[in-house]
């Protein structure tokens, strides 16, 4: 009996633990606009493109560069995973930063990526390797 009782403890401290860490993510994810700065292993220097999420209505928006971007997310433990991505359809004048753009939109496309949150960087991972990584800054220091 004594070891029964002592197990179903562990099981409840590792619980609320696990509730804890999902809590933290949650509170990392937001409040903050993420800025892309790898995406496929290619540096994005001074990139236009960034995120933000809204945990409350499980919403995205953002920029892909030349257009406002915005969809659904759903984040479960270390899991997110994007469905219902739409943009706004302007051109962009530069061709590289349309194909930039083209590429971001399909990476989050009814997409799913393992998130790792270090410090300021948020990782999408895929397959063990960072598929994106952005910087994130509080939006209250951000001028819109």
């Amino acid at each position: 009996m004594v070891r029964l009782t002592a197990m179903l403890l562990v099981l409840l401290a590792n619980t609320c633990n696990q509730q804890k860490v999902v809590k933290q993510q949650i509170g990392s994810i937001q409040d903050k606009r993420w800025s892309l700065v790898n995406m496929n292993g290619t540096v994005q220097e001074k990139s236009p493109i960034w995120l933000e999420f809204d945990t409350a209505t499980h919403r995205f928006s953002g920029n892909g560069g030349c257009n406002k971007v915005a969809g659904e997310y759903e984040l479960d433990g270390n899991e997110i995973s994007f469905g219902k991505v739409i943009s706004t359809r302007m051109a962009c004048i530069d061709a590289q930063a349309n194909e930039r753009e083209s590429a971001f939109l399909r990476m989050l496309s009814d997409r799913t990526y393992t998130v790792k949150f270090e410090e300021r960087q948020l990782q999408f991972r895929d397959s063990g390797r960072i598929a994106m990584l952005f910087d994130g800054f509080k939006k209250t220091a951000i001028t819109k």
